[in-house]
């Protein structure tokens, strides 16, 4: 069954948690107006049109706007093994605005009985971000967005996100167009057997619907 949430991400917003990471790339940028989506629920809004493992997140319809906007994400996949089985992506957006994130989202499940799961966001602009959700709130786990010279920028430009796990050092790793981007922890004592990964897209608050859809490609690339 495909399960879509909406959840608050917070598109720009100012560190709500704190977690060790190291940031590897970066460049300087303006700072970034803060914004709070809405919590809602959403069903349908990633189809695999060609059946071919490829998703598209599409939609220009105006009751996803309002002055917070929408964060919507679907699970496809579960993490069968005891170990962090590693995650890549390839992600291209073809319109929408150019500040809003698309991206993944992994080990999704609950602890002690609240929702969780962890997500790496990019923009157009060249910004990324590291957050996680608890019970529906969104916290950044890298002091927010990011500039970063590995993603490329632009419409209808493919990037590469992986995310793998280093047992021994006891980190994720977030790789970007195959260059190390960042790594970073999690505080919560999860699991990664039969947790589940999927994709992540934002809908902002200032869209242009009807006239211009948000449109974003989801590959998954393998390993």
């Amino acid at each position: 069954m495909k399960i879509i949430k909406l959840f608050p991400v917070l598109i720009f917003i100012p560190v709500l948690a704190s977690c060790n990471l190291t940031v590897h790339d970066g460049e300087d940028q303006e700072p970034v107006p803060e914004e709070i989506p809405a919590i809602e629920e959403e069903n349908s809004l990633y189809t695999d049109e060609t059946e071919t493992g490829i998703y598209i997140f599409e939609t220009n319809e105006t009751r996803y706007l309002n002055r917070n906007g929408y964060t919507a994400w679907t699970t496809k996949d579960i993490n069968e093994a005891d170990s962090f089985e590693p995650i890549t992506v390839s992600v291209m957006k073809q319109s929408g605005r150019s500040e809003a994130g698309f991206g993944i989202v992994f080990c999704a499940q609950e602890i002690e009985g609240k929702p969780f799961l962890i997500t790496v966001l990019i923009n157009t602009d060249g910004l990324y971000t590291v957050g996680k959700v608890v019970d529906g709130v969104f916290s950044h786990l890298n002091k927010g967005w990011q500039g970063s010279y590995n993603i490329n920028r632009g419409y209808g430009i493919r990037n590469v996100i992986n995310v793998s796990y280093d047992d021994d050092k006891k980190y994720f790793l977030l790789m970007i167009n195959g260059n190390e981007t960042t790594v970073f922890t999690v505080s919560e004592d999860f699991t990664f057997k039969n947790s589940r990964s999927g994709f992540v897209t934002v809908i902002a608050n200032n869209e242009d619907f009807p006239r211009k859809p948000v449109k974003v490609t989801f590959e998954k690339t393998g390993q």
